[in-house]
C-alpha cells in the first residue's frame, strides 16, 4: 500500500474530480470519496472484480509487469447505473489506478462532430447540383467568352468543394479523430493547387513568390500538408508590404515560408500560436480570424513534425516546419 505520508495524506484526494484506488496488486486496499460515487464500497474487493470492461487483459498486464499503463476504456458504474467513458492512468510505483470521467467531453465532442458532418453534407449537395449544371451549360454553349466564364465557376465551385473537405478534416483533426494518413504526394501539383487558391491575394499585393522545391514527391498526408502550406502562405501574404517577396522552400526533411513583412514584436511572439490572437499591428494591417497558426500548430502535433518560428519586428518572418 502507498506510504500514509509519501506524498500527502490520502485523504487529500477525496478533493480530487478523479476517482482514485489504491492497490495490494489487484486489491483494493483505499478509495476515495469520487471512486465509491461511481462503484460503490469497494475495500478489500479486487479490482478486476470491481471494474466490467472490455480492455481488462491491458490492467492485468501492467498490474502483473509493474508497468505504467494510460488509455480510455468504457467502463459500467454501478452507482450511475450507465455505461460511462473514463481515461485510466495505472501509476506501478505508487500502485495508483486513476480514473477520469471522459462522457461528458465525449458527448459534447459528439454533438460537434454530428453538427459539422450535418453541415458539409448540406453543404455539399447544393455544390454538386451546381457544378452539374455548369458542366451542362458549357456543352451546349457555342459563345467562347461565355464558356470561359463558365469554367471559371466551375473552378471556384471545386475551390469551394475542396474547402470543405478541409472544414471536415481540420473539424476531426480538433475533435481527435483525424488520422494521419501515409501518401504519395505530387509535391509539384500540391504547391500549384495552393498558389492557385492564395492568387487572389498575391496579385493584390503585388507580392512575387519564389518557390524552391527540391523534391518531386514525399511521404505524409496530403492534407496536413496543403492545409499548414495554404495557412503559412497566407499569413505570409497578407501581412507582407506591397511589391514584396515570399519564399517558399520544400525539401525531404521541413518546408519553410519566410516574408518580408512587418513581423512580431519579442514581447507578442510567445502569443502567436494562441487561438484568436491578432498583434494590434495585424488587426490594422489585414483582415484574418487569428486561427491560422493555431490549426498550424495543431496539424504538426497531429503529424509529429516540429515548429521553428524566427521574426523580428518590421522586418519579417520564416516559419520552418520539420517533417
Amino acid at each position: 500500500m502507498m506510504e500514509q505520508n509519501r506524498y500527502f495524506p490520502l485523504e487529500t484526494m477525496n478533493w480530487f474530480d478523479e476517482a482514485v484506488f489504491v492497490l495490494n496488486v489487484d486489491r483494493i486496499t483505499w478509495a476515495n470519496s469520487k471512486a465509491v460515487d461511481y462503484f460503490g464500497e469497494c475495500l478489500d474487493n479486487s479490482i478486476f472484480d470491481l471494474l466490467i470492461f472490455d480492455k481488462g487483459s491491458k490492467l492485468v498486464e501492467a498490474i502483473h509487469s509493474s508497468k505504467k499503463l494510460e488509455f480510455e476504456a468504457k467502463i459500467f458504474s454501478p452507482k450511475k447505473s450507465a455505461w460511462l467513458f473514463f481515461f485510466l492512468a495505472y501509476i506501478p510505483n505508487d500502485q495508483l489506478l486513476i480514473l477520469r470521467d471522459m462522457s461528458e467531453k465525449k458527448h459534447i465532442d459528439e454533438i460537434k462532430s454530428d453538427i459539422s458532418t450535418l453541415m458539409v453534407h448540406e453543404l455539399r449537395n447544393p455544390l454538386g447540383a451546381a457544378k452539374s449544371i455548369v458542366s451542362q451549360l458549357i456543352e451546349e454553349e457555342d459563345d467562347p467568352g461565355k464558356i470561359k466564364s463558365l469554367w471559371n465557376l466551375d473552378k471556384q465551385i471545386e475551390r469551394l468543394e475542396r474547402i470543405i473537405q478541409q472544414i471536415e478534416y481540420i473539424t476531426m483533426a480538433q475533435l481527435g479523430l483525424y488520422k494521419p494518413r501515409n501518401q504519395k504526394i505530387d509535391v509539384k501539383k500540391l504547391v500549384d493547387e495552393v498558389l492557385e487558391e492564395v492568387e487572389g491575394l498575391r496579385k493584390t499585393k503585388s507580392i512575387s513568390i519564389e518557390s524552391k522545391v527540391d523534391i518531386k514527391t514525399m511521404e505524409q498526408d496530403s492534407f496536413i500538408i496543403k492545409t499548414i502550406l495554404k495557412n503559412l502562405l497566407s499569413n505570409a501574404l497578407k501581412y507582407s508590404l506591397e511589391n514584396s517577396r515570399v519564399i517558399l522552400e520544400i525539401t525531404e526533411d521541413h518546408l519553410s515560408v519566410q516574408d518580408f513583412g512587418i513581423g512580431i514584436p519579442d514581447s507578442e511572439v510567445d502569443k502567436v500560436f494562441d487561438r484568436f490572437y491578432r498583434s494590434p499591428a495585424a488587426v490594422k494591417m489585414a483582415s484574418g480570424s487569428g486561427l491560422g497558426l493555431p490549426v498550424v500548430k495543431h496539424l504538426c502535433n497531429i503529424a509529429g513534425f516540429t515548429i521553428d518560428f524566427e521574426t523580428k519586428h518590421l522586418i519579417g518572418t520564416k516559419v520552418t516546419i520539420y517533417f
